[in-house]
């Protein structure tokens, strides 16, 4: 049954996604980074602790809600959820194997004083390992991660709009890319597919 309290969780999501998304746009970027001047290398490091530290409640406050329970993990279903998980930790750590991550986290633009547009070492694409299979694994490490877990009202709610919310960030996220790597980063979506390796598996079938 929705409750007041589901209706609260649902906007402070809304709100959260929102603010997660606009704080991060190249339509802020340009308009904040003139402003902060040199301090603007700061600004990934601060974006993404706002971004921890205002999600962290709302995950609190979906576990405070008593919700009833609509699915638990239980007997053979057990094993696909180990599997679910397992394959959710490798993307994750196949992801940082290929990624920036002082760059993502923001401690390189702090170190060299400048601003990094994306997460990639150099002026070319990154291809090598997972990269080579989906496009965005991180992406699809948190889908496969939030629905590996029991669900009840409140989790369902979160997982629905936090699922919605991974498709939209990643079609943005996408945009920026295209706007960066131009068309070297077409041939690379041509390719590689953008969240579960449908034209990986295509070309393992075809051989």
């Amino acid at each position: 049954m929705i409750s007041t309290q589901h209706i609260l969780l649902c906007i402070f999501l809304l709100l959260w996604c929102f603010f997660h998304s606009s704080l991060i746009s190249n339509q802020f970027i340009s308009y904040i980074k003139p402003k902060l001047g040199k301090q603007f290398r700061t600004y990934r490091i601060l974006y993404n602790l706002f971004s921890l530290i205002t999600f962290l409640p709302l995950i609190w406050y979906s576990y405070s809600i008593k919700s009833e329970m609509i699915f638990t993990w239980s007997g053979n279903f057990m094993v696909v959820r180990v599997f679910i998980l397992l394959l959710s930790f490798y993307l994750f750590f196949a992801g940082s194997s290929t990624y920036d991550l002082s760059s993502f986290i923001g401690f390189r633009q702090i170190q060299q004083k400048e601003h990094h547009k994306t997460i990639s070492d150099d002026k070319n694409i990154n291809t090598s390992g997972i990269l080579g299979v989906i496009r965005h694994p991180w992406y699809t490490a948190t889908f496969l991660f939030i629905w590996a877990g029991n669900l009840n009202t409140s989790s369902l709610i979160v997982n629905v709009i936090l699922s919605i919310y991974l498709v939209i960030g990643c079609l943005l996220e996408e945009k920026k890319l295209v706007l960066e790597y131009g068309e070297q980063y077409r041939i690379y979506q041509k390719n590689v597919s953008i969240l579960f390796p449908w034209k990986w598996l295509k070309t393992k079938l075809k051989r």
